[in-house]
Order: structure tokens, then sequence, then C-alpha cells
């Protein structure tokens, strides 16, 4: 691939290929345009906040449905082919307000594509914030201010940060549900082919996660539980969605072609388990903590001192006052130290 070796010339290459990738056709992105713009980036890493703005003017300025689907279509697929310095700096831009995802016009009609572009508008919006790790699987980015944490806070707040952002991905997931007139369009296929294999991997995840939660329920404190007990509250209700959302698409033309994991159902039985054994804690929690409450020197305590005199022989009478009180170390600096230390010995 040869492209010039100034600036001016590589944003102009940059902004060809967007256009020459985001057409008015029903047909993908093509891989093409994607390896161009990310090899162009490369080789002038300054160049992708030009690509921010140029992706942001077209979308605002988009009135073809399927031009704004193609362009959302090529930031997804560049997210997911950039390495890890592109992904980052990408999401910084959209941070910064400089990637904007909003689109020129709006549709409250649930049965026309607009309004399924609109949802996948906010669902790359949610993208953002993850990231692909070495083993290839998307987590979300590791929040602020963990570090500043006792390792074991540090553990259970990233697992209680992860579950939440995977809910809300499977949420936005979700929302993203082509009209059956739209399943036949290539781009939507493309689209939702992605979306789903994405969610896959997100959900595998949240079972991971919230395996390593309900294990670690009876160590953790109360807030603690509380925060885990919202987690599975929603998840009883988010569930049984997700599972009905898979099942539609499974044998559509969507998704055909893919591997559909089977959801597990939480249920309010569980949930209301786990409550009954977190107020059982709790309540053993306040009795251990009012019984450390209690003084050690709250009970009354008495001192007995024996009267009872110890008789020795005549020829030990002499050591006998060592046992008498305070007698004790007037004998032991006596000149007759020898012989009470002696009769002391013979005692014990």
């Amino acid at each position: 691939m040869e492209t010039s070796g100034t600036t001016t010339d590589i944003l102009s290459d940059i902004e060809t290929a967007i256009v020459r990738g985001t057409d008015r056709s029903d047909t993908p992105v093509d891989d093409k345009f994607v390896h161009e713009i990310l090899f162009l980036v490369s080789n002038s890493p300054g160049s992708i906040t030009f690509l921010a703005r140029r992706i942001t003017r077209r979308l605002k300025t988009a009135t073809d449905v399927i031009l704004a689907f193609k362009t959302l279509l090529l930031l997804h697929r560049l997210l997911r082919g950039g390495d890890r310095y592109f992904e980052q700096d990408l999401r910084n831009l959209w941070m910064s307000g400089e990637l904007q995802m909003d689109l020129g016009w709006s549709s409250n009609d649930s049965d026309r594509l607009s309004f399924f572009i609109l949802n996948y508008s906010q669902f790359l919006k949610e993208r953002m914030e993850w990231i692909i790790n070495q083993s290839g699987k998307l987590e979300p980015v590791r929040p602020s201010g963990l570090e500043l944490q006792s390792c074991e806070e540090n553990a259970i707040e990233l697992v209680f940060h992860r579950l939440s952002k995977c809910q809300a991905f499977l949420d936005l997931t979700m929302e993203c549900l082509p009209s059956k007139i739209w399943h036949s369009s290539r781009v939507t296929q493309v689209v939702m082919n992605i979306i789903l294999r994405e969610s896959f991997s997100v959900y595998v995840s949240f079972c991971d996660w919230i395996d390593t939660l309900l294990n670690s329920f009876s160590n953790l404190q109360k807030p603690q539980r509380v925060l885990a007990l919202d987690v599975l509250k929603k998840a009883c209700n988010q569930t049984p969605k997700l599972h009905e959302y898979y099942k539609s698409l499974r044998t559509s033309m969507v998704g055909k072609s893919l591997e559909f994991p089977s959801v597990r159902v939480f249920t309010v039985e569980e949930v209301s388990a786990l409550e009954m054994m977190s107020s059982v804690m709790s309540g053993k929690q306040e009795a251990s903590e009012e019984q450390q409450q209690i003084s050690p020197f709250s009970c009354k305590l008495e001192t007995k001192i024996s009267t009872v005199w110890v008789e020795f022989d005549d020829e030990n009478s002499q050591s006998s006052s060592l046992f008498s009180i305070g007698g004790l170390e007037d004998h032991l600096t006596s000149d007759q130290g020898e012989s009470s230390t002696s009769s002391y010995m013979q005692l014990l």
C-alpha cells in the first residue's frame, strides 16, 4: 500500500477511505478501507484526531440511514481492529468530545431501521468503555482510584465494577433488535454478528465474575452484601430477557451461523435465600460487636488473703517469719539469708 509521506496527503487519504467505505449501498464496510485507515493512522499518530472529527461530522450530517449505519459500523470495526494504543487514543478522544456518535436525526418509529441505528449508536458509546485484553476477551476499562485501596478492597470493588458494566453492556445489546424486514440487510447482518459475538464474550465473563461474588458472599461486609444482592436482583430481571433475546435471534438470518451460550436464569428464590443468609450474618455480627463493647472490668473482682500460718520445727523457727506478710523481703536481705533460703526451698 503506497501513501504519501506528507501529513496533508495522509489526512486526505484517511478522508477518502472514510467516504469510500461508508457509501449508501447495502454492502458491509470493506476490509481494505478498515486496514487502510489503521495503516495511515499508525504512520501518523496525530492523525487519529482528524479521523475522530471526520467520523463525527459524517454522522451529524448524514441524512441517509444506510450511510449513518455504515459509518457507525466503520467505527466499530476500527475499534476492534486497532492495537491497544489506537484503542486508547480513540477512547480518550471520545471522552474529550472530539469523537461523538450523535446522529443528525431521530426517530420514534420502532419499526424502522433508523430506530435500530440510534440504539446501535448508544451501544457503541458503552462499547468505548471496554478494551480487548491480551486474551482477546472484552473487559471494562479499569476505574481510577482503585489503587488507593487495599488489595482485598481492590479485588471486590473490581468485581462489582465489572458486573455493573456487564449488565449495562447486555442491556444495550438487547436494545439492538432490528425489525424482521431488515434481517435480510447485509449491513444489518454484519452489525448484529459483531454485537452478538461481543455480547457472548461479555456474558461468559459475567458468569465467571458472579460466581466469584457468590463464592465470597459469606466473607463480605454488610455494605458489600447489599451491593451483591442488588446485582443479583438485577440479574433476576435481566437474564430471562436475555434468554428470550438470544432465542429470538438464534433461528433468524442474523444469528444462524453463531453458537449462542446457554443463559443461566436467576430466580427470586435464589436472591431470597441469600437475603436470609445476609440477615443472619448481620445479626451475628451485631451480637459480636455488642459483646466486644462490654468492659473487661465490669465484673466485681475480690482478692482474699489467707491468714493461715505454716508451722515448722524448732530448728527452723527462725525462718518461720519468712512467710508472714511483709517478712519475705526482710529475710532475703538479712544475715540469715542462707538459712532462710534453705527453709524456703524445703517448703517448695
